[in-house]
């Protein structure tokens, strides 16, 4: 089994549930660089060039929850799934898609400030796009009453596929303001899975959100 990532990019979900599954894997991690990811060589493996993208033998699977689910089916006695007729399994089938929802608007606003010059952004699409993540945000607030992961069964891989959004939504959203969204993240964030599946030397930057960001 080999995956194929960039560091802080959707392949972190994948790399680290495999983490949290503690299966054998190899891992092919790549630049966030156009010519790489463009290459042919890797577009052997993904023809869009983009990550993740997981092998398994003959296997290819390249779409985050599609790659959760696999593995989680795969791997059954690790807990991280709710098999077909478990009272669950509905809720987490949600969840793990639902994280894809959230990412979408954090991803448009790391587009926009990251990869679009100042004079071209689009201050329509940076007010819409936070408002976005601040509500799909602030939806697990009511979620998280009382409990401590998304699933009344405790952790599972709906927690790695909405925490990495979390995790990326958090640069733009200050979680502060949701205690139970924010005690959640920290929940997360402390785990040794996701720890290992961090850039070597991360640290939550000074100036995360910066002035400009929040007076949108």
């Amino acid at each position: 089994m080999r995956l194929y990532h960039c560091p802080e990019t959707r392949s972190m979900r994948t790399l680290w549930l495999l983490r949290e599954l503690q299966i054998p894997f190899d891992l092919t991690e790549m630049p966030f660089d156009i010519p790489v990811l463009q290459s042919e060589t890797y577009r052997a493996v993904h023809a869009l060039g983009r990550v993740p993208a997981l092998t398994d033998g003959e296997l290819t699977l390249f779409e985050s929850g599609a790659i959760t689910q696999y593995l989680c089916e795969r791997y059954p006695d690790r807990g991280l799934g709710r098999p077909p007729g478990h009272a669950e399994r509905y809720a987490w089938l949600q969840w793990i898609h639902f994280g894809e929802t959230m990412v979408v608007h954090a991803g448009a606003l790391v587009q926009q400030l990251h990869f679009i010059p100042s004079p071209q952004r689009s201050e329509t699409v940076l007010k819409i796009e936070s408002r976005r993540l601040r509500k799909a945000i602030g939806m697990l607030t009511t979620v998280l009453d009382g409990q401590e992961y998304l699933l009344a069964g405790g952790f599972s891989a709906a927690d790695v596929s909405v925490g990495y959004s979390l995790h990326l939504g958090s640069r733009f959203v200050r979680l502060e303001s949701m205690p139970e969204v924010a005690a959640y993240y920290r929940r997360l964030s402390e785990r040794p899975a996701f720890r290992a599946s961090l850039p070597a030397g991360w640290h939550r930057p000074i100036g995360w959100l910066t002035e400009e960001f929040e007076a949108i």
